[in-house]
């Protein structure tokens, strides 16, 4: 999704809300910090910085996060929401290709027990 000097649809949001929220898992995921601003998201984003600082600010007075001195953290329940979110999206990213053992079991020289 572009930006456009339109207002955002109601499920642009949504898409940009998701968006934002699996950067953020993954990001946490990957040890780069708790804490996220706008700012940091905007590299992997295609959206207005105001957007952008709008879904936060949405997150944050849903309960999906908490802000604290610009940034914003996890609530658990938000974690669980966008851990959920991105494992639907990269499930199928996940998945070994043909003649790969899924399990991750057959990386050495053990016995694989999926075959």
């Amino acid at each position: 999704m572009s930006h456009t000097a339109e207002a955002p649809s109601a499920l642009d949001r949504l898409q940009a809300r998701e968006e934002i929220m699996q950067i953020c898992y993954w990001y946490q995921g990957e040890g780069f910090g708790e804490r996220f601003s706008p700012a940091a998201v905007m590299p992997f984003l295609n959206l207005d910085r105001a957007l952008v600082a709008d879904i936060f600010e949405a997150l944050a007075a849903d309960g999906t996060m908490e802000k604290s001195f610009g940034t914003y953290a996890f609530t658990a329940g938000g974690k669980r929401g966008a851990g959920r979110l991105f494992v639907e999206t990269f499930t199928e990213f996940q998945t070994g290709t043909h003649g790969e053992c899924t399990a991750g079991c057959c990386e050495g020289d053990e016995v694989c027990d999926h075959d």
